[in-house]
């Protein structure tokens, strides 16, 4: 080690709220050996002039759990430290003038619910009292808040930093990061009062992570987005009164409330996103406390909006505008979490950073100290972004993002910029038979299939598309049906130890004889879910994985950290060059024999295995599985042949029913079956706690995370469900109520179309009864009977067919 180099556990770049709420949530977890570097003061990004406000009414779980811990977090070190916050728990109200609004608000209530968040669905007459001076001729509803407000960003920062530095944690100002480059197993940060060794890096560089996460190699998805609000002069009519609530409404795409005595008014176009400083350029380094020319010819029509919904405003002199950047997103999530690089994680990316920091920082802390989180966050995980996420991407889907943020968020909803992203061999030949597609990690993914053009209807309830995949799921059920699975993650793993490996791994034997197929379940070191895979062993020595899409990168990191620097290994990500056709249903076998002259039969080619065949000329991996618990095969193949490979399907399969089906029909089938998905498999629980005992095997086997499994208490039962509804379904997330009382939340749902029934997983607390459970959707409490099995084939006899 060079003479006068520091050394620091955890260097952390950037002294905004993100960067000071990690430092403190770490130091919280005992780790108190970093060093957070500020190239100027405290705040002087985009901190310092957010407006800071902080919501309970969100539409999640986790986004009212981050907030709430926000919320919780500020308050203690207030107490602690003395430093005022600047916290006005004011409340808020958020306004529905549409019925699409009001759904939306039905939808989210139970959070409240389940979060304990006191909120309130109420009338034009309630936000009256609430706010005397806000109009509310064209008001349907509202959500009434009571326990959130705004916040202070400089008090709320400087209070963090005080709590870190009193537990022993360093902050230096006015010393910018420079350069990183590895050394050894740490990384050597060249900073303008000279180098420092760290174990860990934290970027939380807000506008300046994209240049910071080149100097490790990455390519940082966030984009600085100029948002304007305004503060008015002094209002009479706020002297001598309580303040206001904060009053949240998407006709102007904003918030007004009140700012002392004065007014404040927030505006996000939705026409058009201004961004500054766009990749690979980035933030000037000279940039400090930053500023922007307010562009009233972009906001006019939304200010002269929100006038008209508050005019005690509307005559009164602006006496301060503030355009400043803030940094979003391709889908508004913040990026909290490992970022792909060794020991370099971030937490920027962040649209809200008062309402975020705090949660974020627990995150993030308990993601490096113990291994995982407290709830499941796999939705801020950095690495959820693929190879699709170049420049252009990054820049116009944010710009996208950032124009529908107050637009009404709907079941279904998807972004439109960009698409198609990935453009596969199929793409044109489903579009070209009426499918109608969603976007999965880039890739396009038929829904359902209609006439060519349809633009998908969504909404809370039943649409008209509900009849499409139902004709899908029964021609499944009754013939055969093929669907395009090629988003989807797909690895080899060779060498001699590649078997001991995937053992060490997993919570269940894999494979012990070439050709089988396995479930297997690879855990945390605190014995929660990591991922799930299927495991086909093709040889001793090469084995084969399949899992979501979206885990494609993180299962692929995961399990190659795992090797040991002594095992003979090897990887190869097949995820982007292969793609997958899963056919299923009784004809499935007679067609496939049309096309192979390998034997088929249940002797020789068994349920849960697999072989290497030639189809239609092509060389495929097939496996003899199927989610939607049919007879049925998975086939594998280079992507540039999967579509002669589809052709040849329905040239031998038209005489025998074969059809295309879509994701909803995919999903109902598979709820029919009562197979548990990713929804079900979450970071914050384990096998035990989801009814998957049999796939632990741990007499006579060690595996990762097998002692904390086998000491883990059990807190949840995940019960299947049949919801008494005709006109809506499951679409998870939403509470469950026990005789009124809410005990847990749904996970996923849909419908079972061959069957007639809505069905959804519910995970509640342990020892819940499977009676008088009912589930809160848009603000009714639907009925439930919990079934103990699949309500289709619960014998599993038609994977196993001989037909």
């Amino acid at each position: 080690m060079s003479e006068g180099i520091r050394t620091t556990q955890v260097a952390i770049i950037g002294g905004g709220i993100m960067g000071v709420a990690a430092q403190f949530q770490l130091a919280e977890n005992g780790w108190t050996d970093s060093i957070l570097f500020e190239k100027a003061e405290l705040t002087s990004g985009s901190t310092w002039h957010a407006a800071g406000q902080i919501a309970h009414a969100v539409g999640s779980r986790v986004m009212g759990w981050i907030n709430k811990t926000s919320i919780e977090t500020y308050k203690r070190v207030e107490k602690e430290t003395g430093q005022s916050i600047g916290w006005h728990e004011v409340g808020g109200l958020r306004i529905a003038t549409t019925d699409a609004e009001v759904d939306w608000m039905k939808s989210i209530m139970g959070v409240g619910k389940l979060l304990d968040l006191p909120m309130d669905l109420v009338g034009p007459e309630e936000v009256a009292k609430a706010n005397p001076f806000y109009k509310v001729d064209d008001v349907k509803a509202a959500i009434r808040t009571y326990g959130d407000g705004h916040i202070d960003p400089s008090g709320v920062t400087m209070a963090l930093a005080a709590a870190t530095r009193a537990r022993g944690a360093v902050i230096e100002r006015n010393n910018r990061v420079i350069g990183a480059s590895r050394k050894g197993d740490m990384w050597l940060l060249k900073t303008e009062k000279g180098d420092v060794l760290a174990e860990h890096v934290v970027i939380a560089a807000g506008s300046y992570a994209n240049q910071v996460g080149e100097w490790f190699g990455l390519k940082i998805p966030s984009v600085s987005c100029l948002h304007h609000y305004l503060v008015t002069d002094t209002v009479p009519e706020f002297k001598g009164r309580p303040e206001l609530p904060v009053m949240r409404d998407n006709a102007f795409g904003g918030y007004i409330r009140q700012e002392q005595k004065s007014g404040l008014i927030g505006i996000y176009e939705g026409h058009v996103c201004p961004t500054v400083w766009e990749m690979p350029q980035g933030a000037p380094w000279a940039a400090e406390n930053e500023l922007f020319q307010a562009d009233y010819d972009s906001i006019g029509d939304f200010l002269m909006v929100a006038f008209s919904k508050m005019p005690i405003l509307a005559e009164l002199g602006i006496k301060r505008v503030v355009r400043g950047a803030i940094t979003h997103t391709p889908d508004g999530g913040m990026l909290v979490g490992p970022s792909g690089a060794p020991n370099v994680w971030l937490s920027c990316g962040s649209s809200i950073g008062l309402a975020w920091g705090g949660g974020a920082g627990k995150v993030l802390a308990d993601w490096m100290v113990h291994g995982e989180t407290e709830i499941n966050t796999r939705g801020f995980d950095p690495r959820r972004y693929g190879d699709f996420a170049g420049d252009t991407f990054i820049v116009e889907r944010t710009k996208d993002e950032f124009m529908r943020r107050h637009d009404t968020p709907s079941p279904g909803q998807q972004f439109n910029s960009l698409r198609p992203l990935k453009r596969h061999p199929l793409y044109d030949r489903l579009a070209a038979k009426g499918a109608v597609f969603g976007e999965v990690s880039g890739w396009e993914r038929p829904r359902y299939f209609g006439a060519v053009g349809e633009v998908e209807q969504i909404g809370w309830g039943h649409q008209f598309w509900h009849a499409n995949a139902m004709a899908e799921a029964k021609a499944t059920r009754s013939a055969a049906g093929v669907i395009d699975l090629c988003a989807f993650a797909q690895f080899e793993v060779s060498g001699k130890d590649a078997g001991a490996v995937l053992s060490r791994l997993s919570a269940n034997r894999i494979p012990s004889k070439d050709g089988r197929m396995s479930l297997n379940h690879l855990l945390t070191e605190h014995g929660r879910f990591e991922t799930e895979i299927t495991i086909w062993r093709i040889a001793e020595d090469r084995y084969f994985t399949g899992s979501p899409i979206a885990r494609a990168t993180p299962d692929f990191e995961w399990i190659r950290a795992h090797i040991r620097d002594d095992e003979d290994v090897q990887m190869i990500n097949r995820s982007s060059d292969w793609g997958m056709l899963a056919l299923s249903g009784p004809a499935s076998r007679r067609i496939l024999s049309g096309l192979t002259e390998v034997d088929l039969s249940n002797k020789a080619f068994p349920w849960l295995s697999g072989q290497e065949i030639n189809v239609a000329g092509i060389d495929c991996y097939a496996l003899r599985v199927s989610f939607v618990g049919e007879l049925g095969w998975e086939l594998h193949a280079p992507l540039d042949q999967i579509g002669v490979l589809h052709d040849a399907l329905f040239v031998a399969g038209e005489s025998h029913g074969l059809t295309d089906i879509g994701s909803y029909a995919f999903n109902g089938m598979r709820l029919e079956k009562a197979y548990r998905a990713s929804g079900e498999l979450t970071t914050d629980v384990g096998p035990l706690d989801v009814g998957l005992d049999r796939f632990v095997v741990s007499e006579g086997r060690d595996f990762n995370g097998r002692e904390a499994l086998l000491d883990r208490v059990t807190e949840w039962a995940l019960f299947y469900g049949e919801l008494h509804a005709d006109d809506i379904d499951i679409h998870g997330g939403e509470p469950v109520l026990s005789n009124g009382e809410p005990v847990g939340l749904t996970t996923s749902g849909g419908y079972g179309y061959t069957i007639g029934k809505s069905l959804g997983w519910l995970f509640v607390r342990k020892g819940t009864p499977p009676t008088g459970l009912s589930v809160q959707i848009q603000n009714r409490d639907i009925p439930v009977t919990v079934h103990p099995e699949a309500l289709f084939d619960p014998q599993n006899q038609c994977p196993r067919s001989e037909d």
